[in-house]
């Protein structure tokens, strides 16, 4: 898998482009590379930077990229093994549900 940004999900904001704004800190690379697969959907895949949760999804033959998404789109198996590793806090998660 190889990580490429989206520029509209990217500052400044793009005119006309649909999408959520990611972070400045956030590190693509890093959170493909940490992110596991949706037991329901392996086309998908979810990482978290410990505070929000991000989706990434192919847009090319084995390249990806990732934007944020709300903690209620975060398949449910992994929002719970990631609260019992410690990698989110439930505070977290109810703050960006």
């Amino acid at each position: 898998m190889k990580y490429e940004p989206n520029a509209k999900h990217k500052e400044p904001w793009q005119r006309g482009a649909r999408g959520s704004l990611c972070p400045r800190h956030a590190d693509g690379p890093a959170l493909l590379a940490a992110s596991e697969a949706d037991p329901a959907n392996p086309g998908r895949r979810y990482a978290t930077d410990g505070v929000r949760s991000y989706c990434a999804y192919s847009h090319a033959p084995g390249r990806r990229h990732s934007f944020p998404v709300e903690w209620r789109k975060v398949p449910p198996k992994l929002r719970t093994a990631w609260l019992e590793r410690g990698w989110v806090s439930k505070r977290s998660v109810k703050e960006n549900w």
